[in-house]
């Protein structure tokens, strides 16, 4: 079982943030073959649902289905976030592969990608305990280009000809997908109450 280090989870979500070369470097020198998901992504993805959860029940309170409808949200959040991460993962490789001529590498793959998480997982959680702040969620999430430039950079030593298109693609599939997760499941009816 593994234990998270809540201080230092934070800790390294806050210098990706502000400082995205000096974290990519420190996670580089700490151990490259770690399991990002169990470490970084799993932690997050569960911060983010609490404090939808909790946002929700502030906003909304427990009136009519409400702490139902607050779960389902932070559900199909978390739910968004942890396929998202998987199935960026998966296109990163490929890009690795056909972009970049590379050997297939996951461990890296997910490296990169579960890190780059860092800006949306922080916007989530602001957004989700104060949603009026959305708005700001959609200016700054492409923050996550930068992150990913950076990181492709340091980590995968992609000259920079070819860094610009792999950062978009791979940014892409760190934003969209969780979004069009949301989407679908929003459209879905859940009825609670």
């Amino acid at each position: 079982m593994i234990k998270v280090d809540f201080k230092r989870l934070f800790l390294r979500l806050w210098a990706l943030i502000v400082n995205p070369r000096q974290a990519w470097s420190d996670i580089l020198e700490e151990d490259p073959r770690q399991d990002v998901a169990m470490t970084f992504v799993f932690p997050l993805t569960c911060c983010c649902g609490l404090a939808i959860l909790i946002g929700r029940l502030i906003h909304d309170g427990f009136a009519e289905g409400g702490f139902l409808n607050a779960f389902a949200d932070a559900a199909i959040a978390c739910l968004g976030l942890v396929a998202a991460f998987y199935l960026a993962t998966a296109i990163v490789d490929q890009l690795s592969i056909r972009l970049l001529k590379q050997e297939p590498d996951k461990k890296l793959s997910a490296l990169l990608v579960g890190y780059s998480f860092a800006v949306v997982f922080a916007l989530t959680m602001l957004v989700g305990l104060f949603p009026a702040w959305v708005l700001f969620k959609w200016v700054l999430q492409f923050y996550v280009v930068y992150v990913v430039w950076v990181g492709a950079e340091v980590l995968m030593h992609i000259d920079e000809d070819r860094r610009m298109s792999f950062s978009l693609l791979t940014s892409a599939a760190i934003l969209l997908i969780p979004f069009l997760i949301q989407l679908i499941f929003n459209k879905m009816p859940l009825a609670f109450g």
